[in-house]
């Protein structure tokens, strides 16, 4: 919390993972994520899309209640979810279109052969049309390609910490699914005119540790292309 009153942002994004989904045999566990976040939402307007973690809870017949209670308790400190939504941030020229897109287990699955890739049409009917500059917050980043050609102008993405452990000139070792060496583990990435911009995030799951990979917080100037004005977030 300290740097983000450091740094005092115009507007927190949160990508989606701040907690631990359930299995089949235990509940979710949320309450170091929701205490984090409520409290960043009392300093500062908060945009919450949601991960693979917090689908995966908000399906489950089981345990979908509890995120419904998580949700309601988080709007009521003033976070804003876009799930298949968007909002409108400022007015005129200098405006912002952000949305939050929440992919499926095609998407997230593990087995390589049975992955799909979100279809441009299927984002469309989801999100719309996208706005004169269109931030997309979409979890997982391998779907840049996706992305670009719905129409995002920035894609704001996570779900890969990084590559668990990073070598040097090498990146990221490893994704979910054992996947060696993936694309997009974390920095600033160009499909055509759309960029996009993934964060190695602040926790950690299943394997506690990561070596060589600092934990991050990833700090973003939108500035107009006349140098009118900046838009930190």
């Amino acid at each position: 919390m300290k740097h983000l009153q450091r740094e005092k942002p115009d507007l927190v994004i949160i990508a989606g993972d701040m907690i631990n989904r359930p299995t089949r045999i235990t509940p979710p566990r949320f309450t170091r994520g929701y205490g984090c976040v409520s409290r960043i939402a009392q300093a500062f307007p908060v945009l919450y899309a949601l991960g693979n973690h917090e689908s995966t809870w908000r399906g489950s017949e089981a345990y979908r209640e509890g995120f419904r209670q998580y949700q309601r308790a988080l709007e009521k400190k003033g976070v804003r979810f876009l799930i298949d939504d968007s909002l409108e941030w400022g007015e005129g020229e200098h405006s912002l279109r952000f949305s939050g897109v929440e992919l499926d287990h095609l998407q997230y699955t593990h087995h390589l052969k049975k992955r799909r890739p979100p279809e441009q049409e299927a984002l469309a009917e989801k999100l719309g049309a996208p706005g004169a500059y269109q931030i997309l917050l979409a979890h997982h980043p391998f779907y840049i390609r996706e992305y670009a050609a719905w129409g995002a102008d920035l894609v704001l993405a996570g779900h890969l910490h990084g590559g668990q452990m990073r070598l040097p000139r090498l990146g990221g070792v490893i994704a979910s699914g054992f996947q060696l060496f993936p694309p997009y583990t974390k920095g600033l990435y160009r499909e055509g005119d759309t960029q996009m911009i993934v964060s190695a995030g602040l926790g950690t799951h299943t394997i506690p540790v990561r070596p060589f990979n600092p934990r991050e917080l990833v700090i973003i100037d939108l500035v107009s292309p006349q140098g009118a004005g900046a838009a930190p977030c």
